[in-house]
């Protein structure tokens, strides 16, 4: 029996897929703590709903405990992600990690995994010389070199194991093959797209998340779209930020003068040399600040979004590392150690962003007013 299973996600929005990990992780384990995205997401966009309410979803449906995987790891691309979150489920003291894959065969991950680490100079090399090429193109490649065909999930799963290597951290860890698409099962992609379109998507997603997608209208990107369009015509700087090097930061800012709208912006700015979502958190972590470092850097916090009465009853007795501090009430950040609070700054600025992007736009400081949610 585990103590502490830890799932990393995005649940962007919940869906049935998503319910079987978590009973998955349910089995076997004394409590399941979800590493939850933020309010921004991997693909460089807004969550379609904000981080408490997709954490009570996930109270309902096999969480104890949900923690964020805080800003900006959870925007970032694979290393970042998987740095961000195996950081968190660490500190939250899991003794499993339990992840979706397409292939459902950690053995052969796991070789994965040890064969990257060994091309490490390689990749590095490769960088170094073609800084316009992201991480998950450069990782693709050397895993078919590998030998390894890794679907999206799967290289996910992958990184989950470096970081864990890396970290000498000795949790237990499981992958659990996705259900195929059927009849009661879609991708969150395809989810997202049904939520735009005004569909019913009941049918793909438990009764408890879709009450909840019922009564929530979601956050579409358009106003991101906007609020970037407008940033980089007329506020950018001259210095990249976060993926922007190799050229993308001067496409940006040159596009934007062009561009009649966010939608033109970006659709002008699509090039092969660079993935959507690359040119998406290029966007994303200049309206941030978000520089190259703090990417490479562990967390040092997190928020607690949500707690039912076992995981309350978990965090009375867990202590995280000395440098590493559980929020329990945004408002308190001040009380972070300088460190943890410049990390925290980044949160406040993606925050803030978020609540401009909203169906219907709130204060800049209306995440900070929050509380865990208590089930």
């Amino acid at each position: 029996m585990y103590k502490n299973t830890a799932v990393i996600c995005e649940t962007n929005p919940f869906h049935n897929g998503h319910a079987c990990v978590f009973r998955k992780a349910k089995e076997n384990s004394e409590i399941v703590t979800a590493v939850m995205s933020g309010n921004f997401v991997q693909r460089g966009l807004p969550a379609v709903l904000d981080k408490y309410t997709r954490a009570a979803i996930l109270l309902k449906n096999g969480a104890d405990i949900v923690v964020e995987l805080p800003y900006p790891w959870c925007a970032g691309g694979v290393e970042a992600f998987s740095l961000g979150g195996v950081s968190v489920a660490a500190e939250m003291g899991c003794d499993r990690l339990l992840f979706g894959s397409e292939s459902g065969d950690g053995a052969m991950l796991k070789k994965a995994a040890d064969w990257m680490k060994e091309a490490e100079n390689t990749i590095r090399d490769y960088a170094a010389e073609h800084p316009e090429t992201g991480a998950g193109v450069l990782y693709d490649k050397l895993a078919a070199e590998g030998g390894f065909s890794l679907s999206a999930n799967d290289k996910l799963g992958v990184w989950y194991l470096r970081r864990m290597a890396d970290m000498g951290c000795q949790a237990a860890s499981e992958a659990v093959k996705r259900l195929p698409a059927g009849e009661n099962v879609t991708s969150a992609t395809a989810l997202r797209e049904y939520l735009a379109a005004g569909k019913d998507c009941s049918a793909f997603v438990p009764a408890s998340a879709a009450e909840v997608l019922a009564r929530n209208p979601i956050t579409s990107p358009d106003r991101f779209f906007d609020i970037a369009h407008l940033y980089f015509r007329l506020f950018a700087g001259k210095t990249p930020c976060a993926e922007g090097e190799g050229g993308l930061w001067e496409r940006l800012c040159k596009t934007a003068h062009t561009a009649e709208n966010g939608k033109t912006f970006f659709a002008a700015a699509a090039t092969k040399k660079y993935t959507d979502a690359r040119i998406r958190r290029a966007a994303l972590f200049g309206m941030t600040e978000v520089q190259q470092p703090i990417l490479k850097s562990r967390p040092l916090y997190t928020v607690l979004l949500a707690a039912g009465e076992k995981g309350r009853e978990w965090l009375k007795h867990h202590m995280p590392s000395e440098d590493f501090t559980i929020l329990t009430k945004p408002a308190d950040y001040d009380k972070l150690s300088p460190a943890a609070a410049e990390q925290y700054s980044y949160l406040l600025k993606a925050d803030s962003l978020y609540a401009a992007c909203m169906a219907i736009p709130s204060g800049g400081d209306c995440f900070v007013k929050k509380h865990p949610v208590i089930g």
